[in-house]
């Protein structure tokens, strides 16, 4: 159901595209399909058509799309990320860029925890 969708959907496009590109723009003095005057339709009823045309199939693109999403969604319960650790990042360049203490030593420990006498 998924691939016939799809298929759906690229013929829509495809569609789509060319009936956008058919139309012709405002002060335009014929668009791809216009020119002769011996031809069915007028140029304000072509523009018309096209125009209905247009909103159509851009009505069921926008709802395949919609409808695919939802499929898609139910479909996968589960990331690909799921998997992985996240990385810890300092959250500013501050945090980066500050010199780290270096970690102490036994030597360090033991004058540190010891009193001295004198």
């Amino acid at each position: 159901m998924v691939t016939t969708l799809m298929i759906f959907h690229v013929v829509i496009s495809v569609l789509l595209i060319v009936l956008v590109l058919l139309q012709f723009g405002k002060g335009a003095e014929a668009g791809l399909m216009g020119g002769s005057s011996g031809e069915v339709f007028t140029a304000s009823q072509q523009g018309n058509i096209l125009s209905k045309m247009t909103v159509v199939l851009a009505v069921l693109f926008l709802g395949n799309s919609v409808f695919l999403a939802k499929i898609q969604s139910t479909k996968s319960s589960s990331s690909l990320l799921d998997s992985e650790t996240p990385i810890a990042r300092p959250l500013n360049n501050d945090a980066a860029k500050a010199p780290v203490a270096p970690a102490p030593t036994e030597a360090t420990k033991t004058e540190a925890t010891t009193p001295e006498t004198k």
